[in-house]
């Protein structure tokens, strides 16, 4: 019954859940960052579907989404869900497969085992060796004096980056300037060790472009597709960027298709199925560019694959950059009609499907529980690529402080 409506969950705990120990997750600003990011699963969902949220979501937000042309989903108050319609999770992890038993019909996934394997810093590291001619990048580390005995060895002038077993970039890597650790890092680190068992030590390389490479296992090569992402300085997510002309990466496509081909044919050996985004950048090499296909392996949904679905349903033909901001330095109004008329002539146009779109609730709650969330989606929506980042542009001008 693959035809039964969804339920989208975006569950974005799922990579610090799969470490042995996690601690982070009782945390309330993470929690919170939990709860919030949940309200994502709005986007993107076909007539029929649910959203499985962790917040109250405002009715006027919703009516907002409506007259942006955005199809809104039912919403399902976590834990509860649907029995009747078929779930789907950012990622398979314990709390996940747990709300999947109460459906009438349970959707098939793989074992958490294999699941949290997959999933870790050192899998990738192996897999890395594998296809790649020059070896792995980085250096596996099993204890902070493992890591002081690796950094002991570097160059002082390197810059790297500390990558957790199990985690996100922006919760779980921590990037050095030289070959000597802070304090904070050291805090960092120990706390990493609290909760994981290993961490991958790599060097920093000058980026130049970040692409997400997505497909699924068993490997079909129709499914195969790659969008431009945009990170921090540091490397953490923060944007994806879908473009009909997708040029950037026009060179490397061959290189790309050959190594998701390989790598879902590994998965598929470790007893793996489901979605698979693989992070890769290009990066300069003095004279010359040169390609890592493998920074990072995610088996699970990519984090702006509600934008995906809803770039494909409501502006194929037009470029569409999904992009998060910290609502701290942002100026624009708690009040979201007042957001909307401050947008002015760049507030999204329906019709004409382009402009400005905001894709996450100013306040989350209702009466005196009401609170500005950290974090604001906003979706930006043009004729080219050049034409998203000119309204991003102009966005940060009138409200980033």
């Amino acid at each position: 019954m693959t035809d039964s409506p969804k339920t989208h969950y975006l569950n974005s705990d799922f990579d610090l859940s799969l470490r042995p120990r996690p601690q982070q997750l009782d945390r309330p600003k993470l929690a919170r960052q939990v709860r919030e990011l949940s309200v994502q699963a709005l986007l993107g969902a076909d007539p029929g579907d649910a959203a499985l949220v962790r917040e109250p979501v405002p009715q006027i937000f919703l009516d907002h989404l409506t007259d942006s042309g955005v199809a809104v989903p039912r919403l399902l108050c976590h834990p509860h869900v649907d029995p009747a319609s078929r779930l789907r999770p950012f990622g398979w992890n314990a709390e996940a497969i747990e709300l999947n038993r109460q459906h009438a019909r349970p959707v098939e996934h793989p074992p958490i085992e294999s699941i949290r394997r997959v999933n870790s810093r050192s899998f990738a590291f192996e897999l890395e060796g594998e296809l790649a001619a020059e070896g792995p990048s980085g250096r596996l580390v099993e204890s902070p004096a493992g890591l002081d005995s690796v950094l002991s060895g570097l160059p002082s002038a390197s810059g790297w980056v500390i990558k957790s077993e199990h985690g996100n970039s922006g919760l779980a890597n921590r990037r050095l300037n030289a070959s000597r650790i802070t304090p904070a890092d050291r805090r960092f680190v120990d706390r990493l060790f609290a909760e994981d068992d290993r961490l991958v030590v790599e060097p920093w390389l000058p980026r130049e472009h970040d692409w997400s490479v997505v497909f699924e296992v068993p490997f079909d090569p129709a499914a195969l597709r790659v969008h431009e992402t945009v990170c921090t300085a540091d490397g953490a997510l923060i944007g994806a960027l879908f473009d009909p002309q997708n040029l950037a990466c026009a060179r490397w496509s061959e290189e790309l298709a050959g190594m998701a081909e390989r790598v879902g044919a590994r998965l598929h050996d470790e007893g793996y199925f489901g979605p698979v985004c693989v992070d890769v950048f290009s990066w300069n090499d003095g004279e010359r560019s040169r390609l890592r296909t493998l920074v990072d392996l995610n088996c699970r949904l990519s984090m702006s694959d509600g934008a995906y679905r809803l770039w494909r349903c409501m502006a194929p033909e037009q470029t569409l950059y999904y992009r998060f901001f910290n609502r701290r330095k942002l100026t624009v109004p708690d009040d979201l009609e007042e957001a909307l008329a401050a947008l002015g002539r760049h507030r999204h146009d329906s019709s004409a499907c382009r402009g400005i779109l905001l894709a996450s609730p100013l306040e989350l709650g209702v009466g005196s529980e009401a609170r500005r969330p950290g974090k604001l989606a906003v979706i930006f929506i043009a004729d080219s690529r050049s034409g998203v980042f000119e309204l991003e542009r102009w966005f940060r001008r009138c409200f980033e402080v």
